[in-house]
C-alpha cells in the first residue's frame, strides 16, 4: 500500500504547529460526537482516528520536552501521519 510522506515542509515539523492542528481536529470530532448525543443524530463518529490522534499528541507532548524521545522515528514521518488522521 502506498503512503503518502511530507517532503521538503519545514512548517509542517514545527511540534507545536502540529499539537494545535491535533486539538483543533479533537475539537472539531469532539463536537459532532456531542451534537450526536444531544440530537441523537446517529452520525457515524471515527473512534479510530481520535484515539489515534490522542496517541500521537502523546507522542509530539513527550517529544518536545525530550527531543530524544522516540528517536527511531523522525517528526517528519509523524507530521505525515498527523496530516493523514486530520483529513480522513
Amino acid at each position: 500500500m502506498l503512503s503518502p510522506r511530507l517532503t521538503e515542509c519545514l512548517e509542517c515539523s514545527n511540534i507545536s504547529s502540529l499539537l494545535s492542528e491535533i486539538d483543533c481536529r479533537l475539537t472539531e470530532l469532539a463536537k459532532d460526537e456531542y451534537n450526536n448525543v444531544v440530537f441523537s443524530l446517529n452520525r457515524p463518529i471515527q473512534g479510530i482516528a481520535i484515539s489515534d490522534l490522542l496517541n500521537y499528541k502523546r507522542i509530539l507532548t513527550h517529544r518536545l520536552c525530550n527531543p530524544d524521545y522516540a528517536c527511531h522515528f523522525t517528526t517528519n514521518k509523524i507530521a505525515s501521519r498527523v496530516k493523514l488522521l486530520k483529513n480522513k
